[in-house]
């Protein structure tokens, strides 16, 4: 009897064991995920969303859904599972050992710098037919990062249709976005607004001053495809309900909610939650689980030939809008020179010319014997860089070639008066000539 006793409590003892050991293989899964439920909670941008999805999870830890899982299956499944009620491609539970699947050697000290990771900007260039090209990776959040689109926006000065290839572009900082957008607005408009429920704040996204010229009227083509995500998307929704691009490509992947990652404390796992919502001022939406809808729908292969057949022919308008009026003014030259600095300072201020090619202009007249429209070119000149020596050089140049001296004098005695207050590199070389014309005279 003393055996039977013993040998059921040993039974009772095992069944004890187990029960405990299968607890403890599932409690800390399930401790992980009521965390998750009250981050969801309390940060999630909808509220009746969260409790929804928080209702789901109850019902997978009671039938141990969980169970028996590698960390890694763990999160790939607990994000299916949340998105499923969600349909938001921004939610994300990351285990953080979890190793990478590219052919990437192991991470050292010197991949702490962005210098030596992969650049924002792929790259750019200037396509025949005065076409510029930009190839944007994502949208950093540093002034490090709005440096380079200056950067790229000042060698976009001199383009007549700008093409912007966001179809590898998988979205960054809303601040970069709209310093990028900011470039094809003069006026002060509310591109978005971003509503954020953890926080009870709404951001207003307004067009801001940039570093570079701005380019109000260029022809803008964007490029998408389907990993066109999160900010890439930002820009191109914004830039289309503004009528400012024409988009081309695929149909984007639909993330529009902007996401704060959290730790799971005494854990190896984090998640990314989407914590606001943007809202476009026109659409008075936003591209969340549609994505953009391009203008014109094509294989993100075959996007680019289709932007530059287009741009190209745009380019030539551009071209004709912006400097007839100028060639007109020239070509009509009357007794003075107004239209003609009317036009060159619209030109001036919007970016397109400056000092020395307008200097390069008038000695391009004057050697084709068209002295009178060359002389206004460079009088123009000095009363748009009133504090350049070398305008008031090159106008008594061209003043020189047109025998009239006396001006010519006081245009060379005012570029080396100029000079000197200005404390000139080239001053020697103004004195020379203004020497040389003396000489002659």
């Amino acid at each position: 009897m003393q055996r039977i006793l013993a040998l059921a409590k040993l039974i009772s003892l095992l069944i004890a064991l187990l029960h405990q050991s299968i607890s403890y293989g599932q409690s800390p899964y399930n401790q992980t995920v009521e965390k998750v439920q009250k981050l969801l909670e309390t940060n999630y941008i909808f509220l009746d969303k969260a409790k929804e999805t928080n209702t789901h999870l109850d019902k997978l830890m009671k039938e141990g859904s969980f169970e028996g899982k590698s960390p890694g299956d763990f999160a790939e499944f607990l994000t299916q599972e949340m998105r499923s009620i969600t349909k938001d491609k921004h939610l994300r539970f990351r285990w953080n050992k979890q190793t990478s699947k590219s052919s990437k050697k192991e991470s050292t000290f010197k991949d702490n710098f962005s210098r030596y990771n992969a650049p924002m900007l792929r790259g750019f260039t200037l396509m025949e037919g005065n076409i510029g090209y930009i190839d944007l990776a994502y949208f950093g959040g540093t002034p490090i990062h709005t440096s380079k689109i200056d950067l790229v926006m000042n060698e976009m000065q001199v383009a007549d249709a700008i093409i912007i290839d966001m179809r590898r572009n998988g979205g960054g900082s809303p601040i970069t976005v709209n310093y990028l957008s900011s470039y094809f607005f003069e006026e002060k408009l509310l591109l978005n607004t971003i509503h954020s429920r953890a926080d009870n704040h709404s951001e207003e996204m307004w067009v801001v001053k940039t570093i570079g010229p701005k380019r109000p009227k260029v022809p803008v083509y964007i490029l998408t495809s389907k990993k066109t995500f999160s900010g890439a998307e930002d820009f191109s929704y914004t830039m289309q309900s503004r009528k400012r691009a024409v988009v081309i490509g695929e149909v984007t992947g639909g993330g529009a909610h902007p996401t704060r990652y959290h730790s799971i404390d005494g854990t190896d796992f984090g998640i990314s939650i989407p914590f606001a919502r943007t809202v476009n001022t026109v659409t008075k939406t936003n591209w969340e689980g549609t994505g953009v809808t391009p203008d014109i729908k094509i294989k993100a292969s075959d996007a680019l030939a289709k932007a530059k057949e287009l741009a190209k022919l745009e380019a030539a308008k551009y071209n004709d809008v912006l400097f007839k009026p100028l060639e007109n003014a020239i070509n009509e030259l009357k007794n003075d020179n107004t239209e003609i600095i009317k036009q060159l300072e619209y030109l001036v201020t919007s970016g397109i010319l400056d000092e020395p090619e307008i200097n390069g202009l008038g000695y391009s007249y004057l050697q084709r014997g068209q002295k009178e429209a060359a002389l206004a070119i460079f009088n123009a000149n000095t009363t748009l860089f009133p504090k350049s020596a070398n305008v008031y050089d090159s106008y008594a140049e061209a003043l020189a070639t047109n025998n009239q001296k006396d001006l010519a004098l006081i245009n060379y005695q005012r570029a080396v008066k100029t000079a000197t207050e200005n404390k000139d590199e080239q001053l020697e070389l103004f004195q020379n000539n203004l020497k040389a014309f003396q000489e002659k005279k």
